[in-house]
């Protein structure tokens, strides 16, 4: 994939610029702007904040086709998700509730066994950290929109050639069995465990259901090659019935991975639970900032910690920064933070450019050099 987007940043720039920054309350808006412009954004909302409150905010463009983009719009944060659900598992460790190094056999009722190494203890940490050996399969990205049971799937081609342990892979399968696992061993609903644990405590407004959510969703529209219509259709999400309230370890691995519908604010809100200790205690903080595994020849600028990217970039920033990328139906997102300075930018977006090197997007780094450089 890596020698497409030089042919891509090319065609890019014979495409439209869109939108214009408003509801701006923001330092350096002008700037922002221009990246926005600069990589086509066709909507967001952005949000500078530090470990007490929230220092400026802006919009840009349209959330949806004649709907502008507004400073409380809620988008799917596609994978900066898995954060969020690290936050719970962390929050469930520490009642007790479970431990992210104990074979996860001991709660959840599906055997996720490799079958070449099935005396081997499959892990959340495991998990969370894309080194499960699970893997994104045929079967998965074809059964995840008809709901296949979990049991059928990992039936199929789900395990990768290498063993639990040993190296990292993405997986959006293994993270989003982290959520079905978290509420076997809870004993509640992944959506109303996450209210109860993390949601409710800090004050936060996000659900993992588009159904439920309060206000306008953001599309998701790629822009090259240029849709027609929304890759992500928030009306047509929001009208689709809510399931039923229940543990359900056949379905619920559709959650944790990707599905969170949140605003730049309220995720804000939840940064600021990460940079240091309080809602989780500093040992908790620290273990989600721990390198498990780099990413290798995929990003030489990335490693993986429970949940978290950890970014370390002479170009962008002198030290590590901590958060996720998300990228999905053509929106970008990005949530880093230092937490030395206590500073953290969240970008949301209805569809911009996904030119990347390696796997952090053009459009996070230029604005994260823009927001978080050292002054």
């Amino acid at each position: 994939m890596g020698n497409i987007w030089p042919v891509y940043r090319k065609v890019l720039m014979f495409l439209p610029k869109h939108g214009r920054m408003h509801e701006a309350q923001l330092e350096k808006a002008k700037e922002a702007e221009k990246i926005l412009r600069k990589h086509r954004c066709l909507g967001a909302s952005l949000c500078i904040f530090d470990s007490e409150k929230v220092l400026g905010e802006a919009a840009f463009g349209e959330a949806r086709k004649g709907v502008p983009a507004a400073v409380d719009t809620v988008y799917r944060i596609a994978s900066v998700s898995k954060l969020v659900t690290a936050m719970g598992a962390m929050k469930l460790q520490e009642k007790g509730v479970l431990s992210i190094d104990r074979d996860v056999a001991d709660y959840f009722p599906i055997s996720l066994r490799h079958p070449k190494a099935p005396d081997t203890p499959i892990t959340l940490r495991m998990l969370m950290s894309h080194t499960a050996g699970i893997h994104d399969g045929v079967d998965y990205n074809s059964g995840i929109a008809k709901n296949v049971p979990l049991s059928s799937l990992l039936k199929g081609d789900s395990f990768c050639a290498h063993l639990p342990g040993e190296t990292w892979e993405y997986s959006n399968f293994g993270a989003g069995i982290a959520g079905a696992v978290m509420e076997a061993a809870a004993g509640v609903d992944f959506e109303a465990l996450m209210q109860r644990e993390v949601f409710l405590p800090l004050g936060v407004q996000a659900t993992f259901y588009p159904q439920k959510v309060q206000g306008e969703l953001a599309d998701a529209t790629r822009i090259l090659p240029p849709q027609k219509a929304p890759n992500f259709n928030a009306k047509s999400r929001m009208a689709k019935p809510l399931p039923k309230v229940q543990c359900d370890a056949e379905h619920h691995y559709n959650l944790a991975h990707g599905n969170l519908c949140i605003s730049a604010k309220e995720l804000a809100k939840l940064s600021m639970a990460l940079m240091q200790p309080g809602f989780l205690t500093e040992e908790s903080l620290q273990d989600m900032r721990k390198v498990i595994r780099p990413f290798g020849r995929r990003a030489h600028n990335l490693s993986q910690g429970v949940g978290t990217f950890i970014l370390q970039d002479q170009t962008i920033h002198s030290r590590p920064l901590y958060g996720h990328q998300g990228m999905a139906y053509g929106a970008c997102h990005g949530l880093f933070f230092d937490v030395e300075t206590k500073k953290g930018m969240v970008l949301l977006t209805s569809g911009v450019s996904e030119a990347r090197d390696g796997v952090l997007s053009d459009v996070n780094k230029d604005m994260l050099r823009l927001y978080l450089a050292e002054e």
